[in-house]
């Protein structure tokens, strides 16, 4: 199915891997609500920062995406499991402010983990210093979605 592809196939995996867990995880009677707000802060989120981040500051780099290639700033699937991404991070966000920022922190590390791992298969690249600099880009992006869905979601933390 997916022969010739090269590494380019691990975006596409690791999208299939999120998106299954969101299927596993969220109850479908409040899947579409996770979806709108992953769409928004996943998708639409990775786009503007892998555009600022990449081609405007080049502090980023996306590789080997192959035939997934979106105008050679990002692979088509990566957009769609940070949005999975995102799903599971709304879905499990906790209400008690004891737990949130921790939660975020954690949630952020992961994020750059990801990206750790995709440096490894010769995916993705932090350029220069910034590569000790990019979990405050997570921890940022990451608060201001929680910060937003609280808010919207009329969440009241404890």
């Amino acid at each position: 199915m997916f022969i010739g592809l090269g590494k380019s196939v691990f975006f596409f995996y690791k999208a299939l891997l999120f998106g299954l867990a969101t299927v596993i995880v969220i109850p479908r009677n409040v899947y579409k609500r996770y979806l709108i707000y992953g769409f928004m802060f996943g998708a639409i989120g990775d786009l503007i920062v892998a555009t600022i981040f990449g081609p405007l500051l080049h502090i980023i780099r996306y590789k080997n995406m192959g035939v997934f290639n979106i105008f050679g700033i990002v692979s088509f699937w990566t957009p769609i499991a940070w949005m999975f991404a995102f799903m599971l991070f709304f879905y499990f966000l906790p209400v008690r402010r004891i737990f949130l920022y921790p939660y975020i922190i954690g949630f952020s590390f992961f994020g750059y983990m990801v990206g750790i791992v995709l440096k490894q298969l010769g995916l993705f690249e932090y350029i220069g210093s910034y590569i000790y600099f990019a979990p405050l880009t997570f921890i940022v992006w990451f608060s201001i979605a929680a910060w937003i869905y609280l808010k919207d979601s009329s969440i009241s933390l404890h």
